[in-house]
């Protein structure tokens, strides 16, 4: 038997055994409606399975079908239910961020929470109830790139899950909608990187344009150490210490991101040895007067905003330098710590060890930081 194959079909309503469970399927008022019954692997499922059916199938030629399913389904009865009590998916979001309010990150709040409320904010009522979760996935493509999509569905799914778990509804309708998103194509736009005459440019174009100027030294420290932008704004001048050799290294142990000072990604403290290049640039570094002892504070003194520095300073100096063929095209500034991170593999230093300094694991860096080399020249015979 095949993983999908009709078993027996009723008038209008076919019985289908999909991965070894029985699903009903049919057409009707216009619409193409499915329902899970249960594993086929008994003579009583398969009889209450063809019951079912013969039942829909009956509703159907005597006009009192009920397109709700409740009539045919626990599940879909609960979820009728659960509307008629004003249970749409706006009061389950709501009633779940009331209930992990203190267990959740204030960058999750802050972020994927409004993120939610921001895609909920474009779904009308009807688009709202569980019964018609079909609706939520077309109104939110007209306005939402699939990756964020993604994201909004996973707090979603959290909290119809726990909403589930405490009876407030039956079953979760929305567990499947993420494997309906288009697939997101994933280019090798996020892996390249600049070559090192091109990261030279940038700092020089920095340093020369007045409005940009504050943030070269910022600029030039991301380049030289590949750090998560967070890491860096975070750093302080405690986190540069000098070991028993006289060696000069970096404390990684936290970071700066959406408003939050927490620790760092991977939740792991690391030491970042500095070569000569990286001390005496460090060594040159004005000890801006701050609340917080930061070495690259705001202008005003204050963490550095990169949402703000990326859209006001980066963007604009390095896309003037690609349209003046200065280099080859514009990239983000997280696009350094890729640099960075291909260039320590071209200079043949083994994986593990590259992990371990920037913080990721090996399987990452594969994946998702090495790029691809465009200047390459075939070995000949």
């Amino acid at each position: 038997m095949t993983a999908s194959s009709v078993f027996k079909k009723f008038g209008s309503v076919s019985i289908e055994i999909i991965g070894g469970n029985y699903r009903l399927r049919w057409r009707a008022i216009g619409r193409r409606f499915c329902l899970a019954i249960g594993k086929a692997d008994t003579d009583v499922a398969r009889i209450a399975a063809e019951a079912r059916a013969q039942e829909i199938n009956s509703d159907i030629l005597f006009g009192r079908f009920d397109e709700s399913l409740a009539r045919y389904s626990q599940a879909h009865a609960d979820r009728v239910a659960a509307a008629k009590q004003g249970l749409d998916l706006r009061e389950i979001w709501e009633k779940y961020k009331i209930h992990q309010k203190r267990r959740a990150a204030k960058t999750t709040q802050k972020d994927n929470w409004r993120t939610v409320d921001r895609c909920l904010d474009k779904l009308n009522p009807e688009q709202l109830l569980l019964e018609r979760s079909e609706l939520v996935l077309p109104k939110l493509l007209q306005s939402y790139a699939p990756g964020t999509i993604r994201r909004s569905l996973a707090e979603i799914n959290a909290a119809c899950n726990w909403a589930a778990e405490v009876k407030l509804i039956g079953e979760n309708p929305y567990a499947k909608l993420t494997k309906q998103l288009p697939k997101q194509r994933k280019g090798d736009r996020a892996r390249e990187i600049f070559p090192a005459a091109e990261i030279k440019k940038i700092f020089v174009a920095f340093r020369s344009d007045k409005a940009a100027a504050f943030y070269a030294n910022y600029v030039e420290f991301l380049a030289l150490t590949g750090f998560r932008p967070e890491e860096a704004i975070a750093l302080t001048w405690e986190d540069i210490a000098v070991d028993e050799s006289g060696k000069t290294f970096i404390r990684v142990n936290k970071a700066y991101s959406k408003g939050e000072l927490q620790g760092t990604k991977t939740n792991e403290r690391r030491d970042f040895p500095c070569n000569a290049q990286l001390t005496k640039f460090l060594s040159s570094l004005p000890q801006t007067l701050n609340s917080r002892n930061l070495v690259f504070p705001s202008p005003k003194g204050n963490y550095i905003d990169q949402h703000n520095f990326a859209n006001r300073y980066w963007l604009p100096t390095v896309r003037k330098l690609a349209e003046q063929n200065k280099i080859k095209q514009y990239l983000p500034c997280y696009n350094l710590r890729h640099s960075f991170i291909t260039r320590l593999i071209r200079e043949k230093l083994d994986v593990a060890t590259i992990a371990k300094l920037v913080g990721n694991s090996p399987k990452m860096i594969f994946e998702h930081y090495l790029s691809a080399n465009s200047n390459l020249e075939l070995p000949e015979f």
